[in-house]
């Protein structure tokens, strides 16, 4: 029977690709018509599983890309379908009718909330923990209760691979004497001296709730941190960024040219190399790291009027992607031109809730010449602002048309920070 499923769902994804329909439909159907069909497929040796709050997508591809391109045999769920269904159209797009996957590695994007119900099935290897925010707050509540799902999720099996620099995901680990592999970022120019965002989870230590102590911060509460009264602090790195210039060294021997000059791309860069180079030569994961045009869908630059426009492109219920966009134009010198829009909060779920607004660190900037707030939640965005910047420096459109000709009459640099999608109407809008 199962063999009947697989290949009914293989010709439903055949056929979802030519109309350009969803990724994850043939798995949605397929688990509808037997719950047990994940025990039908062997998995390759390798399972890498991604998963955090935010970086999951970037990072999967790049460790996908730089196995494959090393002559590994990967599948990838590139799409973003990393909840149960697109999990399991990708795990039948690349068996065979019998259910066997021929190759050696699947890297698998996981949705954090998910991660129960996905790991119990495909029993991952390797475990990625990037991080873990505030998030969706509709949806996922508290971080503790993301923390809590992940954690009863890790098999004892799977290898760890940990950002230490942060607290939650760092804590997490040590709940278990699985093999682990930490990765952190060194002190460095973007780095400050102590907590400075208002969005922050953890500032107290798990283990006897003193509040931590931070050598330095790379942003949120991520660093290098430290219980000035008991043993909890960051481990020690086993993959370390140990300088950052127009360039990333990692480990003082391998270097990684860098175009966006932003600290979640080191991370989520970091990461990948982190994982790659338990599978090859790390001489290699750089040759592959050293070209990542596939990871700029972020960040884009163009001119407009004969001013600079940076375009940096956020992931909407997530403060600190958006925090990673203020730092970067915090560290801009000048007078500054902000766009912010979006025109959607969630593609996924039904909320409309705004409260994640006010975890962003817009008091950061200075020199603001304008903040144009563009779209349908420009009065929300109008009055998060409201809160710090005078109602002179605040513009509010309802969409992109008319953008061109507002802009001509600001001043300074352009920064546009808007969601996935928004860029395409940005661009439009000022004659792009």
């Amino acid at each position: 029977m199962y063999i009947l499923v697989i290949i009914l769902c293989k010709i439903i994804s055949f056929l979802s690709k030519l109309i350009g329909r969803g990724s994850s439909l043939p798995g949605v159907i397929a688990y509808k018509l037997n719950s047990n069909i994940f025990s039908k497929f062997k998995m390759p040796k390798y399972v890498i599983a991604v998963t955090g709050s935010s970086g999951k997508t970037s990072t999967s591809y790049m460790i996908y890309k730089v196995l494959k391109n090393n002559g590994l045999k990967v599948y990838h769920n590139s799409k973003g379908s990393n909840l149960l269904g697109g999990v399991l159209t990708l795990i039948i797009n690349s068996s065979n009718i019998f259910g066997k996957i021929n190759a050696d590695a699947l890297v698998i994007e996981v949705d954090e909330r998910f991660t129960q119900m996905i790991f119990e099935k495909i029993k991952p290897t390797h475990i990625v923990l990037l991080n873990i925010t505030r998030d969706q707050p509709p949806r996922q509540g508290n971080y503790k209760s993301v923390y809590k799902i992940i954690k009863d999720s890790i098999n004892k099996e799977a290898t760890l691979i940990v950002n230490a620099d942060d607290p939650i995901v760092t804590t997490l680990s040590k709940e278990f004497d699985n093999e682990k592999v930490y990765f952190g970022i060194c002190k460095c120019k973007d780095s400050f001296d102590d907590l400075e965002s208002f969005a922050l989870d953890m500032v107290y230590c798990p283990k006897c709730n003193t509040k931590l102590k931070y050598n330095y911060v790379s942003f949120s509460n991520l660093g290098d941190y430290y219980c000035p009264k008991c043993d909890f602090k960051r481990p020690n790195l086993d993959f370390e960024i140990t300088s950052v210039t127009d360039e990333i060294t990692i480990n003082d021997k391998y270097n990684i040219k860098v175009k966006y000059d932003m600290l979640y791309l080191y991370y989520n860069l970091l990461a990948s190399f982190t994982c790659c180079s338990l599978f090859i030569a790390s001489e290699h994961v750089v040759k592959e790291l050293n070209d990542i045009s596939f990871v700029n869908d972020r960040y884009n630059k163009i001119l407009f009027d004969n001013r600079n426009v940076e375009i940096i492109n956020g992931k909407n219920e997530n403060a600190i992607s958006y925090n990673q966009a203020m730092n970067y134009i915090r560290n801009k010198k000048g007078i500054k031109t902000i766009v912010f829009g979006f025109e959607y909060i969630s593609k996924r779920y039904p909320y409309q809730d705004v409260s994640w607004l006010y975890d962003i660190d817009f008091e950061f900037i200075t020199d603001v010449d304008k903040f144009i707030c563009v779209g349908p939640w420009k009065n929300d965005l109008a009055t998060r602002l409201s809160l710090f910047l005078p109602e002179d420096k605040i513009i509010t459109v309802d969409n992109y048309d008319n953008l061109n000709q507002i802009l001509k009459t600001t001043k300074g640099s352009i920064y546009a920070v808007l969601n996935m999608g928004s860029e395409i109407l940005f661009k439009k809008g000022i004659g792009e």
